[in-house]
């Protein structure tokens, strides 16, 4: 039996790395964070690919890229390194994540300021605690993206954008 970077070996030979990730733990603490946010309140926080467009409503997605119908979807990325010498790994990752709004009409100026509202509420959420409550180092809105969908149930206004992370495990 030998201990080290690669876990407990209780075979020669045997010997696997084991990774531990922090990925499903900040998927769901934001997931958690954003459906608790008062900033937020009656917008639907969806987990994936959850997802339904059965009514107009404000909503955001956490592991979920934007695309819809047979196209495959971006979760996330996970980058996790080991320190030499140590038990500990850095992990970076990073979630995809969609917000729109949509209130059955064709006002865009209102649709866009709203979705705007959505992802400033959603970015004051991650600033409160960037930890997430000891879960990473550190959590910030990386990416956005921008685009106007016109709908049976009126124009939406969808930012896809991306949560960054770094944590060590």
């Amino acid at each position: 039996s030998s201990d080290g970077a690669f876990g407990s070996c209780q075979l020669p030979g045997a010997c696997l790395m084991t990774v531990t990730t922090a990925f499903p733990s900040m998927v769901d603490a934001i997931i958690t964070a954003l459906g608790n946010a008062s900033s937020l309140s009656g917008v639907r926080v969806f987990d994936g690919a959850q997802i339904d467009f059965s009514y107009p409503g404000d909503a955001v997605a956490i592991g979920h890229d934007g695309s819809f119908g047979d196209t495959e979807q971006q979760v996330g990325t996970i980058q996790n390194v080991p320190f030499a010498f140590t038990d500990l790994h850095e992990e970076e990752g990073t979630i995809s994540c969609s917000l729109w709004s949509q209130d059955g009409t064709t006002d865009i100026k209102s649709r866009r300021t709203r979705a705007f509202a959505l992802m400033s509420a959603v970015d004051t959420v991650i600033r409160q605690d960037p930890t997430f409550g000891g879960i990473a180092l550190y959590t910030l809105l990386s990416t956005n993206n921008i685009s106007y969908r016109q709908t049976d149930f009126g124009v939406a206004v969808v930012i896809d954008f991306s949560i960054s992370y770094q944590a060590q495990t």
